[in-house]
């Protein structure tokens, strides 16, 4: 969303996978039938009867299911996250050791892979207390990726503190504290973490985030270490998939076009952290004939702030007025204030 500059994101291609793409590395071979109908009773668990949400866990033909939908629609998450992210962050991932805690079926672990291109050598590593979670993981990655290694453990608790820690779902299912416990123990250089983006998990990624400010500092979505200034911090991507995952999305009635998700990343603590003059968008408002209105999180005076910004048309580019009308909540932008109309401020990008 806006000019390219030296601390632009990492322009990422498209990213989809097919359910065909996914089928071969199943743990088992289930027809698109009854992968529907097991796919519908794995979303009444998680929405309607959510004290049977483990259920799905303990049985072969689920967790294939759950791996043929859910991994494909769960990784442009990360891609979305990775395009925020300057590219001196990016270049340091690709030789630090992975640490995928939740891991279920694998789906960031791949994605990760995927995305960040990372060398064969590099430690690729997946915890779930679940067996079968890992079994699947292990096959996926091991389909996709046969000549890198991907180790499946139950626990990890040793320190590895040049490691990147991602939390893929799993801090709403293991709790602030056990989250807490695993960033203390591994004591990794990069924390981050992609959660449901619901207004009852905020406060406690919040609590979470307070206690990382001792030693880490954020990178995403916040402009800067100070108190968050909202009451629901979170991001919606906007997204389509390969035509057989839309097809199974509408088979079983789920929308996953539109993917709301709370994402946060983290670094260890350095003399020398650039200021980010980015402000992140929090909400839209409005598109009018003339200009895209927007509430964005950014630096005033050192502090958090939220503040309503108007872009004005004219001063855009027809393919930069394509991209606004297709934005995310969650996108980063850089700007200076023309003038103030009120409590709006009228801006200019950078």
């Amino acid at each position: 969303m806006t000019k390219k500059n030296n601390d632009s994101p990492r322009a990422f291609g498209p990213f989809s996978l097919s359910v065909e793409q996914i089928r071969p590395h199943l743990l088992v071979n289930i027809t698109e039938p009854e992968m529907v109908k097991l796919i519908v009773e794995m979303s009444a668990k998680f929405t309607k009867k959510r004290d049977q949400i483990n259920d799905y866990v303990m049985e072969h033909r689920h967790v294939s299911a759950y791996a043929a939908f859910y991994l494909p629609t769960n990784i442009p998450k990360l891609h979305f996250l990775l395009s925020k992210l300057p590219t001196d962050v990016l270049d340091d991932f690709k030789n630090r050791p992975f640490i995928d805690m939740g891991s279920g079926p694998g789906t960031f672990s791949l994605g990760w892979k995927m995305l960040m291109n990372t060398p064969s050598h590099v430690e690729m590593i997946g915890v779930d207390s679940a067996q079968i979670m890992l079994d699947q993981a292990t096959k996926i990655m091991n389909g996709f990726f046969p000549k890198d290694k991907f180790l499946a453990v139950r626990k990890f608790e040793e320190a590895k503190t040049n490691s990147v820690l991602f939390f893929g779902h799993s801090i709403n299912e293991m709790g602030r504290q056990k989250a807490q416990e695993h960033i203390m123990t591994i004591d990794p250089e990069y924390v981050m973490w992609i959660e449901p983006g619901t207004s009852d998990l905020f406060p406690e990624l919040i609590q979470l985030r307070d206690v990382m400010l001792d030693h880490y500092d954020v990178l995403y979505p916040c402009p800067g270490n100070g108190a968050c200034p909202n009451n629901w911090c979170h991001q919606v991507l906007r997204t389509t998939h390969d035509q057989s995952v839309e097809r199974l999305s509408q088979l079983v009635s789920l929308d996953r076009k539109i993917l709301p998700m709370t994402a946060h990343v983290y670094r260890r603590k350095s003399k020398t952290l650039a200021v980010t003059n980015s402000a992140t968008v929090v909400r839209y408002i409005q598109e009018t004939k003339f200009s895209f209105e927007y509430e964005v999180c950014h630096l005033v005076d050192g502090v958090n702030k939220n503040s309503i910004i108007e872009i004005m048309k004219k001063e855009l580019t027809k393919e930069e007025i394509k991209d606004f009308k297709h934005s995310n909540v969650g996108d980063r932008l850089s700007f200076e204030v023309e003038k103030m109309i009120g409590e709006k401020m009228r801006v200019q990008l950078k």
